[in-house]
């Protein structure tokens, strides 16, 4: 019984010092976002800035549909110092709407470093349309 008891013990402190349980944080944290009144309210107030249909708003929508998609990224562990490096880590095959966030980060891009680039509620919109249906894809909104 003693070895038994050691070697459970030793089991113990290898999974914690491994940190062998990250994952089922992660999936948790996945779900209260996903299911939680933050992620949804988070995504209402993009598609609020959306509806208001002055640039600025417009802007805003984009820039933090953006990064809310960066910050999943960031959770589901891609390597990358920007959300550009982390998008070429990911294949078409894993993500089917790769080539849509892509898009979607290049609107992004021109209205944070072209200062006389303007954006129209078309555009707007399908930067945004995009971006919901990559959280839909990955199950971050249901």
């Amino acid at each position: 019984w003693l070895i038994s008891i050691l070697l459970m013990w030793m089991i113990v402190v290898l999974l914690k010092r491994s940190d062998a349980a990250w994952w089922i944080g992660e999936r948790i944290h996945a779900t209260e976002f996903a299911y939680g009144k933050a992620a949804d309210q988070r995504w209402e107030e993009i598609k609020s800035r959306l509806q208001k249909g002055d640039e600025a708003n417009l802007k805003l929508a984009v820039i933090e549909a953006d990064n809310l998609i960066d910050e999943i990224l960031k959770r589901m562990g891609l390597p990358g110092a920007d959300m550009g490096e982390r998008l070429k880590q990911i294949e078409a095959q894993e993500v089917k709407s790769i080539d849509k966030i892509w898009a979607t980060h290049k609107t992004r891009n021109q209205i944070v470093h072209e200062p006389n680039f303007h954006l129209t509620q078309e555009e707007a919109e399908v930067a945004v349309n995009n971006i919901e249906e990559a959280l839909k894809e990955l199950e971050y909104l249901s």
